[in-house]
């Protein structure tokens, strides 16, 4: 008698008991695609503005003067850097603002938006983005991986608590980020008046 394969994770959450579904990327994400221009009251994100590996801006992007096109994005959507993919840049957008440059705007189908923004950080996921073409300025190959097939969760509620899980692991991160960095600017400011 054949045994059934069980996919699930090797860590769950109590309650979840089902196994998880296989589905290909491109349905589990469509891509956005329509053009506008940035105003000062929709900012645009480019590569620069992120903070690789994290997902976070690194300055006040509403401040920004110039004016670029790009691909629209609201808080619905998860940005990826198509560009360079080993750069790690990626963003789980809070925000309407336009996309300039090498992005995927990448809208949640059927699945949590949060679930999706984790995903994009595995590592199949990011084995099969850097199955790039091109060799100076390599980019992930949208067919590659829309046909990739990913395990997810049957149900919103279970993708919902591993995104407010991993979500509390990031901000836990960066506000340890921003004590290092504050006490790396104590020291530095200790040594300058210690030593003559």
């Amino acid at each position: 008698m054949d045994k059934k394969i069980r996919r699930v994770p090797q860590l769950r959450f109590p309650g979840f008991t089902d196994d998880w579904e296989q589905r290909k990327f491109g349905n589990i994400a469509n891509r956005e695609s329509k053009q506008i221009e940035s105003t000062s009251s929709i900012p645009s994100v480019e590569y620069d503005d992120i903070i690789p590996n994290q997902g976070n801006l690194n300055k006040d992007i509403s401040t920004k003067k110039t004016k670029k096109k790009g691909i629209e994005f609201d808080d619905t959507n998860v940005l990826y850097g198509k560009l360079r993919p080993y750069l790690h840049n990626w963003l789980n957008a809070s925000f309407k603002g336009v996309a300039v440059g090498d992005w995927w705007v990448l809208k949640p189908i059927k699945i949590s938006k949060n679930f999706l923004y984790y995903l994009i950080q595995t590592k199949k996921y990011d084995n099969i983005a850097n199955l790039s073409s091109g060799s100076k300025m390599p980019r992930s190959d949208w067919n590659l991986v829309s046909n990739t097939v990913f395990s997810i969760p049957n149900t919103k509620e279970e993708q919902e608590k591993i995104g407010v899980f991993l979500s509390n692991i990031d901000s836990l991160i960066a506000l340890h980020q921003r004590k290092l960095d504050h006490l790396k600017q104590l020291k530095k400011g200790l040594l300058q008046q210690l030593f003559v």
